[in-house]
């Protein structure tokens, strides 16, 4: 495996349990493989092959995700079996995102049909069998999109185009108006990350311009766990008379912070705390709040460097 240069590496919770594809110049496995590897007993237990490259993997106790160009292939982790092809709009860079929840798997992608269009799957996979539900669009942006990411709970998803200047929050449950537009500048950038933090009170943004941008979305977690939302399901089912919910909040950031790479990834790893991962090999530990914005509290460099994000 040292002697492998893989551009994607996923790993299942806390097991043995990897994949990954091959890339860089001279690759030790093909990039349009997925390469499963048990690393207990130190060698590839599997693999699964495609016509063209793998430019994304994801990997969860249930299933394994593969993203190409237009395709996106969901298989069983246990028996390798094809779960479902999904045809996208054209994604050299894969963009989508998967829920977290056991069980089931919400899966967001750009939608075949129109560029600013987001679908959404619904999953339930089980020992019995696999369920799909209905499938979701959702206008979006007007123009291509750029990223999407879903909250753990699969309740709220977040997309950005490629201008990159206006980030949109939907609920999964009435997707029809977004509820939340959360603007990050008037300055056009490529969006590299979106993240939920895991109580969905704070929502962070990395992008090209080197700047990360965290907002509080305290009112949207008031919203999820409104049991208005469950009454107003009840309705329409009773009355066959929906009730908008009017909640529209356009927000700015209450902090950022600037590092100088233009490529970043970033996650919520404690209370009101960010640790930020750059493409040169350097991170950055951030404490974060509400009112007095963002601060530096740590930073160093990685034991491999030049990461791939």
């Amino acid at each position: 495996l040292h002697d492998a240069l893989p551009i994607l590496v996923e790993m299942l919770n806390i097991s043995n349990i990897l994949a990954f594809v091959g890339g860089g110049d001279y690759p030790k496995f093909s990039p349009n493989k997925i390469i499963i590897w048990d690393d207990h007993q130190g060698k590839i237990v599997s693999q699964l092959r495609f016509n063209s490259d793998v430019i994304k993997v994801k990997i969860r106790k249930d299933s394994i995700i593969g993203v190409l160009y237009d395709k996106i292939y969901i298989f069983n982790i246990s028996t390798l079996e094809t779960i479902d092809v999904l045809e996208t709009y054209p994604n050299p860079n894969g963009i989508f995102s998967i829920s977290n929840m056991d069980n089931e798997l919400l899966i967001a992608y750009p939608s075949k049909q129109m560029k600013g269009r987001v679908q959404i799957e619904n999953y339930s996979i089980t020992i019995h069998g696999v369920e799909k539900s209905e499938s979701k669009i959702i206008n979006a942006h007007e123009s291509q999109i750029a990223y999407i990411s879903l909250n753990n709970q699969g309740t709220v998803i977040a997309t950005a185009s490629d201008r990159g200047t206006i980030i949109r929050l939907f609920l999964i449950s009435k997707s029809d108006q977004p509820i939340a537009a959360l603007r990050r500048g008037k300055k056009n950038v490529k969006v590299n990350w979106l993240v939920f933090s895991p109580d969905n009170e704070t929502f962070g943004c990395t992008s090209d311009s080197g700047t990360i941008h965290v907002f509080n979305i305290s009112e949207i977690n008031k919203l999820i766990n409104d049991k208005k939302i469950e009454e107003d399901k009840k309705d329409l089912k009773n009355n066959k008379k929906e009730k908008n919910i009017k909640i529209n909040i356009k927000e700015k950031s209450f902090g950022q912070f600037r590092v100088p790479e233009i490529h970043s990834i970033i996650g919520f790893y404690q209370t009101q705390r960010i640790i930020t991962v750059t493409s040169g090999g350097k991170y950055y530990k951030i404490s974060y709040d509400t009112k007095e914005g963002c601060a530096k509290k740590e930073e160093g460099t990685l034991e491999i460097s030049n990461v791939n994000i």
